[in-house]
Order: C-alpha cells, then structure tokens, then sequence
C-alpha cells in the first residue's frame, strides 16, 4: 500500500501504517448462559466490559473479566469466552481489519500473550455509544462518522501507553536518517550520491535537499567525514596508511592522505603517531 501523507506546516507524516476497517459491532448483554468458542476470529476484535463478569481463555491462559476491563481477541487465534453463570457481563465489541489492524492494537499493550487491560474509562464508553448511534443510523455520512469515532476510540486505547505519546519524525528526518544508516553500513564501498537516493526511494535532488538541511553537509562530504573517521580509528589501532585508506572506500592512500589532512589538519602518519 503506497504511503499517505498528511500535511502540518511544512511537514509530511506518512498515514499508511494507521489505516483500518471496521468489519462488524455489536452490544452484548449476555445471559448466564452465553458462551463463544472455542474458535478462530476472522477479524481483530476488542471488547470492553461495562458491567457484570466473564471468563476469557486464550493461548492456555484463562482471565477473569470485570468492568473497565478491554479484551482483544486475535485474529486466527483459538480463543472461548462466556458469560460468569451469577453476575453475567454486557460489553461492546468491535471488529476491525487491514494491514495496520494488529499493529496498532499491539503499540495499545495488547497481545496473545496480554491480552486483557484494565481501562476503567467512562470515554471509552461514551466512544462506543456514539459508533453504535452513528452505525444505526446506516447513512453514508454516519458510517464515515462512526469511522471517525473508531479512531477516536484507538487513539485514546494508545494514548495510555507513554510511547505513543512521543512525537513522531518528519518523513524527512526519516529519508535522512535511512541515508546516514546506508552510509555507516556501506562507507567502504563505491557509493555515489545516486546509490543512497535510489536505495531509499526518492529522487536525486530532493535526496540532496532534505540530506543538507538535516545534517548541514552535503552527502558526499557526509561519507567523505565518516569514512575519515573509521580510518583515524583504524590508524589508532595499528593499521597501516594504505590498508586503512582501502578498507575505507579510498582508491588510493595518495588521494587518502590528501582528504584526511584536509578534515583533520594533519596527514595520517602525524595522526597515527600522536603528533
């Protein structure tokens, strides 16, 4: 799925990777005999208690649930759940789907392996209300609100994690910080500017742009930079000029020596020597 973008000033964040369905909802008051499974969801399914008690089981674990407790039945997972016989739960559900589905369940705390959370939020219930009114009302505007209100409702359920709360970097920054990672793991080979635009995906000249603005050098002088100093450490280290030179990208320790002294003010020899 090509990215999505959505623009804040004069910054681009990709929106691809926050794209769900909504496949089915539903309201449950459950009598004491109501029991699902054992069996596999077609979807990603979240449910929320808000009164009375149940009995989840899933990967060998069993979970009592209680009110404020939301719990996530995986897709194609063998999962039971049912009603306690005494006090019987009422819950919302709802079922999403897509390629980010999971994901973004996942980045909220919930797994296979934890897939209960106690919440306890009066929002969540008042999310799920306005889904249902909106749902019930079965026009085009209503579903794109009732849509609307399901991302409410997952951005509150991440929200009560602290590292959703951190702010997210500009595609920029990422374009930038992909080159800076393709130059650390390939300085030693023949890279071209070409090279690093074309293995992150964006042209040659914007490459160049967002590359300077990021790191106040361009991106030749960037590599030139970092092969010098992988060099000066491998000089420290006892290496010779030339097979520091080659192991580092340069074609020749003449051309090598050059360059170093024209970064570091002294010519490899004075630097491997200390002086």
């Amino acid at each position: 799925m090509a990215d999505r973008f959505i623009l804040t000033g004069n910054r681009y964040f990709p929106v691809s990777d926050i794209a769900f369905d909504i496949v089915n909802f539903g309201f449950q008051d459950a009598d004491p005999r109501h029991r699902q499974g054992p069996y596999f969801k077609t979807e990603h399914v979240l449910q929320y208690v808000i009164g009375g008690k149940g009995y989840y089981e899933i990967d060998g674990k069993k979970y009592v649930l209680k009110r404020g407790d939301l719990f996530y039945l995986p897709k194609n997972v063998l999962l039971s759940y049912k009603a306690d016989p005494k006090d019987p739960y009422i819950y919302y559900w709802i079922g999403i789907d897509g390629a980010s589905a999971k994901k973004l369940i996942e980045r909220a705390g919930l797994c296979t392996q934890s897939p209960v959370i106690y919440y306890g939020d009066e929002r969540i219930i008042k999310l799920f209300e306005r889904i249902e009114f909106h749902l019930q009302k079965n026009t085009f505007a209503d579903h794109l609100a009732a849509t609307g209100k399901t991302y409410e409702l997952m951005a509150l359920l991440l929200s009560k994690n602290e590292g959703n709360l951190q702010k997210l970097k500009s595609v920029a920054v990422e374009y930038a910080d992909a080159a800076i990672q393709y130059i650390k793991n390939r300085f030693n080979e023949d890279i071209s500017v070409q090279k690093i635009a074309d293995h992150i995906g964006i042209g040659r000249s914007y490459f160049c742009v967002i590359f300077t603005r990021y790191t106040s050098m361009s991106p030749m002088e960037y590599l030139m930079r970092y092969r010098i100093d992988q060099a000066g450490k491998m000089l420290k280290q006892g290496f010779s000029v030339t097979d520091a030179a080659l192991n580092c990208g340069f074609n020749s320790p003449a051309h090598f020596s050059v360059q170093f002294k024209k970064v570091t003010g002294k010519t490899p020899m004075q630097y491997k020597l200390g002086k």
